[in-house]
């Protein structure tokens, strides 16, 4: 589980609120010890003062306090009192005895503190070896003894209550610790939760798609991070199931263009092997179909070959300016048998007198060759096919129309796809191999330029081509 990221974000939260509670209670530990010791270093030092102000005219007359006198003082202050020389002699009063056998003899460092020197006397923490309430001892320097020896007032008391409170707070910490670990593990839980799920429906998404199921789709595409890469997921799921189903499309559309000129061949060749071609005329006749479908594939395998190298942008487009007027002499010239075929006539309406584009000359010829094709084999026979150009802000158009049936309004978006047919119930025995509007749609494309198709069904189809103008 700790391997999973609902694991990690569970632990992660955990150790945070883990790891910031206890350096909270520590903290607080810390500092309600400190105050209450300070609170008390400031008492017994208020109070010292005032015992100190008490038997001092008592030493100054050489007199020593009496016992009852340091024993009210004492549980006055609330700890013990007692006073000695700067020789360790003690003068009236008796330090506790547990105290006594272990610091009586580190009280010589009070005499020397600079504290001293206006008469304010001076304090010292004592903090426990084990566990247990620290002590404050506090020195007050009196008038000097007969004998010429400094003396001072000591009072030791215990730091009663530090530790309990302490030790009650660390308890409530405690408790405050394992409620906290709990609601943050149930917090950490549902937030955890609330995370990976999004992101195991991604997984088992992805995990169907690669498993071949194109359809499969995420539900995580709430507005975050992780709804993002979902929407992200969705859009290339779909991207590429498009792809796929293109794929497949086109195999199956090569196939299927394939199959029957191959078909056609082979029934030609077998014919002739049978010797059902007994004349010279019918061989001769078989042999032009069976050269006629070769040249059909051929044609078909060339247009492949071109879009397959537009589609991986391995076709190579030269930029150079291009004469119109010659360009459209030299290919129109390939095409009069065609015309003559179906008593076609042609017209060029130039608005310049020699119109420049920026294209590939190769390329673009290649372009006005198949809508010249295209135009005639759709074409009403004795009708008129046209080609205009003009220029506008810097852009040439380029339009070729023809009169004939025309293209349906919602066949029109699609005609640009591979294999695309308006009329399925049409062959391609005319010669057409079904990729020419998509290379010329592609070509433009790579040019810099945009190619549409505009129609009236039963009156006249028009392609327009925009190129940049020199």
């Amino acid at each position: 589980m700790m391997r999973s990221i609902f694991g990690k974000l569970l632990l992660s939260h955990l150790v945070i609120i883990l790891v910031s509670m206890l350096t909270l209670g520590l903290l607080m530990s810390y500092l309600v010890r400190d105050h209450v010791v300070e609170n008390k270093r400031l008492d017994l030092l208020a109070k010292g003062s005032a015992a100190a102000a008490i038997v001092t005219p008592l030493l100054a007359n050489g007199q020593k306090p009496s016992d009852a006198l340091l024993d009210a003082m004492s549980d006055m202050a609330g700890g013990d009192i007692w006073i000695m020389d700067k020789t360790g002699q003690i003068i009236a009063g008796q330090p506790p005895a547990r105290w006594k056998s272990r610091h009586l003899q580190n009280l010589s460092e009070f005499w020397n503190r600079a504290d001293w020197q206006d008469g304010s006397g001076s304090q010292k923490i004592l903090k426990p070896r084990r566990r247990g309430e620290p002590a404050i001892i506090a020195a007050l320097p009196l008038p000097a003894q007969d004998s010429g020896q400094k003396a001072a007032l000591f009072l030791f008391s215990p730091v009663k209550g530090a530790t309990r409170t302490a030790l009650a707070l660390e308890q409530l910490l405690l408790y405050s610790l394992g409620a906290g670990i709990l609601a943050a593990a149930l917090i950490g839980l549902l937030m955890a939760r609330s995370l990976t799920r999004p992101l195991a429906d991604i997984s088992r998404a992805a995990a169907a798609f690669a498993g071949g199921d194109y359809q499969s789709r995420t539900n995580a595409v709430q507005s975050d991070e992780i709804g993002q890469l979902g929407r992200t997921f969705n859009s290339m799921a779909s991207e590429l199931a498009q792809t796929e189903q293109n794929r497949r499309d086109f195999l199956s559309d090569v196939s299927h263009e394939l199959k029957t000129p191959v078909a056609s061949i082979q029934a030609l060749a077998e014919t002739m092997l049978d010797g059902l071609a007994k004349t010279p005329e019918q061989r001769k006749r078989y042999l032009t179909s069976i050269v006629g479908e070769t040249k059909r594939i051929g044609r078909l395998v060339g247009d492949l070959l071109d879009l397959s190298q537009l589609e991986s942008g391995e076709l190579t487009i030269v930029r150079d300016h291009v004469s119109l007027p010659e360009l459209i002499t030299v290919h129109t010239a390939k095409l009069v048998p065609f015309l003559e075929g179906k008593s076609l006539t042609l017209t060029t309406n130039l608005t310049e007198a020699n119109p420049v584009v920026i294209a590939d000359p190769d390329r673009l010829g290649q372009v006005l060759g198949n809508l010249l094709t295209n135009a005639i084999r759709h074409a009403d026979t004795g009708s008129e096919i046209t080609i205009t150009a003009h220029t506008h802000h810097h852009q040439t158009f380029i339009a070729v129309s023809n009169t004939g049936p025309g293209i349906p309004t919602e066949h029109l978006p699609y005609i640009w796809q591979r294999f695309y047919r308006v009329d399925k119930s049409r062959s391609r025995g005319d010669g057409g191999t079904g990729l020419g509007l998509a290379i010329t749609k592609k070509l433009v494309t790579a040019m810099g330029g945009t190619v549409n198709a505009d129609s009236t069904p039963g009156k006249i189809t028009t392609f327009t081509i925009t190129l940049p103008a020199k």
